[in-house]
């Protein structure tokens, strides 16, 4: 009987413990049902339920009003029972900025052709698994393209990035997301130049590292539309070239590195499960 009673008592302290929620009054009027976690460096962490998913956020002390612990009697799922979305996925494209300055040793009329090859497009995607609901590891890639053309000259680059990557992402109150990532990963380079029925190709590969911060809002059940904005360093030191049939391997001397970095502004759709 003893012990009948001793496992009641322990079943019943979980499930207080489980089913108790707290209530946060803020200075604007607004009641939040959540269970608070910490109080540090004047903020409150809790937990609460959004559409029926588990989230942490934040709110400065000086914005509540009341605070009372253990008022309510509704259960709100620990963030620590997988009440988040563990695999995200993301797809999205827009316009890439080549910031590598082009030499004011360069003639006039190819500086403007090289300013104009400054812009084009980027297509792309990433997974990622979250270990922890702010904290994602996964895989991305970058498609980029470049093209100018003349009546009687063409000039065609292309890269493609493939990283790793680590997104660290807050969910909102609003349910709406701020992420901030960091990848490093292997650029390939290829440029395709056409003149005068002449054909020549340069291909290239290097070292590649990037910075990204994006914003998703809800726009149905399980996806999300984001902006992201982008930062990507990489230099090309040595080429390969082709033309007509013969092949040459070329190390460039310093002043002569191709930069490859470069801005991206995309827009994209965000899902997971």
């Amino acid at each position: 009987m003893k012990q009948i009673l001793l496992i009641l008592l322990v079943c019943l302290m979980r499930a207080g413990s489980s089913l108790a929620q707290d209530l946060i009054v803020t200075t604007a009027g607004d009641s939040i049902f959540c269970k608070i976690t910490r109080e540090r460096d004047g903020y409150v962490y809790f937990n609460y339920i959004k559409e029926g998913v588990s989230a942490n956020t934040l709110i400065a002390s000086d914005s509540i009003a009341e605070k009372r612990m253990g008022l309510y009697k509704t259960r709100v799922r620990n963030v620590g029972e997988a009440g988040f979305t563990r695999w995200q996925y993301r797809l999205q494209g827009g316009y890439s900025r080549r910031i590598a300055r082009v030499s004011d040793q360069v003639a006039p009329g190819v500086k403007d052709y090289l300013t104009k090859m400054k812009s084009g497009y980027t297509l792309g995607g990433d997974i990622h698994y979250f270990i922890s609901e702010p904290l994602g590891l996964g895989v991305k890639y970058n498609f980029n393209a470049y093209q100018y053309k003349d009546t009687d000259f063409e000039d065609k680059v292309k890269m493609h990035y493939i990283a790793i990557s680590a997104l660290n992402r807050l969910v909102l109150r609003s349910d709406n997301e701020i992420s901030l990532g960091v990848n490093l990963g292997y650029q390939s380079y290829l440029d395709q130049l056409t003149s005068l029925g002449t054909d020549l190709h340069i291909t290239g590969g290097t070292l590649g590292a990037g910075l990204e911060a994006g914003y998703a809002f809800r726009v149905a059940k399980s996806a999300k539309a984001f902006l992201n904005l982008a930062w990507l360093s990489s230099t090309i030191t040595k080429i390969n070239v082709e033309s007509g049939g013969r092949k040459e391997t070329i190390k460039l001397r310093k002043d002569e590195f191709e930069g490859l970095g470069r801005l991206e502004v995309t827009a994209g759709l965000l899902f997971g499960k």
